[in-house]
Protein backbone atom coordinates (compact mmCIF):
# COMPACT_ATOMS: atom_id res chain seq x y z
CA UNK A 1 0.00 0.00 0.00
CA UNK A 2 1.67 3.56 -0.86
CA UNK A 3 1.95 6.23 1.14
CA UNK A 4 -0.81 8.12 -0.18
CA UNK A 5 -2.97 5.55 0.32
CA UNK A 6 -1.88 4.91 3.78
CA UNK A 7 -3.03 8.58 5.52
CA UNK A 8 -6.82 7.74 3.14
CA UNK A 9 -7.22 4.56 4.76
CA UNK A 10 -6.00 6.48 8.24
CA UNK A 11 -8.43 9.36 7.24
CA UNK A 12 -11.35 7.54 6.58
CA UNK A 13 -10.57 5.40 9.98
CA UNK A 14 -10.81 8.72 12.00
CA UNK A 15 -13.99 10.59 10.33
CA UNK A 16 -15.63 7.43 10.87
CA UNK A 17 -15.04 7.25 15.03
CA UNK A 18 -15.16 10.91 14.99
CA UNK A 19 -18.84 10.17 13.38
CA UNK A 20 -19.66 7.60 15.69
CA UNK A 21 -18.42 9.31 18.65
CA UNK A 22 -20.55 12.57 17.63
CA UNK A 23 -23.70 10.22 16.99
CA UNK A 24 -22.87 8.54 20.43
CA UNK A 25 -22.83 11.42 22.22
CA UNK A 26 -25.84 13.51 20.55
CA UNK A 27 -27.98 10.49 21.08
CA UNK A 28 -26.81 10.42 24.98
CA UNK A 29 -27.46 14.22 24.76
CA UNK A 30 -31.07 14.02 23.79
CA UNK A 31 -32.04 10.88 26.16
CA UNK A 32 -30.34 12.78 29.01
CA UNK A 33 -32.25 15.98 28.28
CA UNK A 34 -36.12 14.63 28.69
CA UNK A 35 -34.92 13.06 31.54
CA UNK A 36 -34.42 14.95 34.97
CA UNK A 37 -33.33 13.03 37.89
CA UNK A 38 -36.18 12.39 39.98
CA UNK A 39 -35.26 11.25 43.51
CA UNK A 40 -36.80 8.45 45.22
CA UNK A 41 -39.57 8.35 47.69
CA UNK A 42 -38.35 6.77 50.73
CA UNK A 43 -40.65 4.13 49.77
CA UNK A 44 -39.10 3.47 46.71
CA UNK A 45 -35.88 3.65 48.93
CA UNK A 46 -36.60 1.17 51.57
CA UNK A 47 -38.26 -1.28 48.89
CA UNK A 48 -34.74 -1.25 47.55
CA UNK A 49 -33.08 -2.04 50.57
CA UNK A 50 -35.25 -4.76 51.53
CA UNK A 51 -34.91 -6.67 48.24
CA UNK A 52 -31.25 -5.93 48.39
CA UNK A 53 -30.53 -7.41 51.85
CA UNK A 54 -32.66 -9.89 51.21
CA UNK A 55 -30.87 -11.11 47.87
CA UNK A 56 -27.52 -10.54 49.08
CA UNK A 57 -27.07 -11.41 52.81
CA UNK A 58 -29.59 -14.34 52.41
CA UNK A 59 -31.29 -13.12 55.27
CA UNK A 60 -34.18 -15.18 57.20
CA UNK A 61 -37.35 -14.29 57.34
CA UNK A 62 -36.92 -14.11 61.28
CA UNK A 63 -34.01 -11.26 60.13
CA UNK A 64 -36.21 -9.70 57.83
CA UNK A 65 -39.33 -9.59 60.40
CA UNK A 66 -36.11 -7.79 62.39
CA UNK A 67 -35.20 -5.40 60.14
CA UNK A 68 -38.14 -4.19 58.51
CA UNK A 69 -39.28 -2.01 61.16
CA UNK A 70 -35.50 -0.61 60.94
CA UNK A 71 -35.94 0.19 57.48
CA UNK A 72 -39.62 1.95 58.15
CA UNK A 73 -38.46 3.88 60.60
CA UNK A 74 -35.49 5.03 58.97
CA UNK A 75 -37.43 6.04 56.03
CA UNK A 76 -39.81 7.91 58.27
CA UNK A 77 -36.75 9.84 59.42
CA UNK A 78 -35.50 10.48 55.84
CA UNK A 79 -39.03 11.77 55.00
CA UNK A 80 -38.70 14.05 57.87
CA UNK A 81 -35.48 15.26 57.02
CA UNK A 82 -36.40 16.41 53.21
CA UNK A 83 -39.23 18.13 54.14
CA UNK A 84 -37.24 19.93 56.45
CA UNK A 85 -34.59 21.06 53.88
CA UNK A 86 -37.42 21.79 51.44
CA UNK A 87 -39.09 24.30 53.69
CA UNK A 88 -35.25 25.44 54.50
CA UNK A 89 -34.59 25.88 50.92
CA UNK A 90 -37.78 27.31 49.32
CA UNK A 91 -36.70 30.03 52.58
CA UNK A 92 -33.79 30.79 51.52
CA UNK A 93 -34.93 31.17 48.04
CA UNK A 94 -37.94 33.20 48.85
CA UNK A 95 -35.58 36.05 50.85
CA UNK A 96 -33.07 36.07 47.64
CA UNK A 97 -36.46 36.95 45.47
CA UNK A 98 -37.74 39.68 48.38
CA UNK A 99 -33.41 40.83 48.58
CA UNK A 100 -33.70 40.90 44.65
CA UNK A 101 -37.37 42.92 44.45
CA UNK A 102 -35.43 46.17 46.40
CA UNK A 103 -32.60 46.36 43.78
CA UNK A 104 -35.20 46.35 40.61
CA UNK A 105 -36.49 49.08 38.86
CA UNK A 106 -40.62 48.85 38.52
CA UNK A 107 -40.30 47.53 35.04
CA UNK A 108 -38.03 44.68 36.01
CA UNK A 109 -40.12 43.68 39.19
CA UNK A 110 -42.89 43.14 36.48
CA UNK A 111 -40.60 40.59 34.23
CA UNK A 112 -38.94 39.47 37.73
CA UNK A 113 -42.77 38.67 38.80
CA UNK A 114 -43.59 36.97 34.99
CA UNK A 115 -40.43 34.51 35.81
CA UNK A 116 -41.49 33.26 39.19
CA UNK A 117 -44.84 32.31 37.88
CA UNK A 118 -43.35 30.73 35.14
CA UNK A 119 -40.72 29.10 37.47
CA UNK A 120 -43.64 28.01 40.02
CA UNK A 121 -45.71 26.71 37.06
CA UNK A 122 -42.72 24.66 35.97
CA UNK A 123 -42.21 22.90 39.88
CA UNK A 124 -46.02 22.06 40.06
CA UNK A 125 -46.25 20.52 36.98
CA UNK A 126 -42.97 18.52 37.44
CA UNK A 127 -43.66 17.98 40.99
CA UNK A 128 -46.80 17.20 43.19
CA UNK A 129 -48.39 20.99 44.01
CA UNK A 130 -47.52 20.35 48.22
CA UNK A 131 -43.95 20.80 47.36
CA UNK A 132 -44.12 23.66 45.86
CA UNK A 133 -45.00 26.11 48.71
CA UNK A 134 -43.38 28.91 48.71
Amino acid sequence: MSAAGKWKLGLYVLVIFLAGGGTGALITWRTCQGRAATPLTPAQIGARLRTRFHSRLDLTPDQMSKINPLIDQAMRQVEVIREETARHVFANVSNLHEQVLLVLTPEQRAKFEQLERERREYLRQKFRPETNAP
